[in-house]
């Protein structure tokens, strides 16, 4: 499955996708591409192996804020989100962010990016306070991304998918 993220480091904003495959993840930043291995890990400590290179990186987080310390070097970085963007006038009424209503776990992500959904479509299965949520399409319109993965946990109004409206041009 690929997944999409945006992150703002510095004033710059960074497309990451990252897509599992046979073990291993295939990790493009901005149209650049990295076959990445983790040899081992532990809670925010993770051994990479990228391009037969051992790599150690310490990663700290709060929110959508992350510190990231790899080899010695530093980025604070955070996840760009629909309400950064709303704020910022990067979003228009023809599309839109669904967000965990609760703190909870992702059961299950239902989509990937590019998928024509219909409104009411199940795009996302949470559990949160031991009860399961259906993260539903508001309306039809195409998955222009996702933010989340089976096993994550996440927070009260964490972005969890993006879906821009089915333009009728009648």
């Amino acid at each position: 499955m690929k997944m999409d993220y945006r992150y703002q480091v510095g004033d710059e904003i960074k497309t990451v996708t990252v897509e599992r495959k046979n073990g291993r993840f295939l990790v493009t930043v901005d149209g650049k591409s990295f076959d990445v291995g983790v040899a081992s890990s532990e809670p925010n400590l993770f051994n990479l192996e990228i391009g037969g290179r051992r790599w150690r990186a310490v990663v700290g987080h709060s929110g959508n804020r992350r510190c990231v310390a790899l080899n010695g070097d530093v980025w604070r970085i955070e996840r760009v989100t629909e309400t950064r963007r709303r704020r910022a006038g990067g979003s228009d009424a023809a599309s839109g962010g669904l967000e965990a209503a609760m703190p909870g776990q992702v059961l299950d992500v239902l989509v990937s990016v590019g998928d024509t959904v219909s409104a009411g479509d199940t795009l996302v299965l949470l559990e949160a306070m031991k009860m399961e949520l259906r993260i539903t399409a508001p309306v039809d319109g195409t998955v222009t991304a996702v933010y989340c993965a089976a096993g994550e946990t996440v927070n009260r109004g964490q972005l969890l998918v993006e879906v821009e409206a089915e333009t009728n041009s009648e």
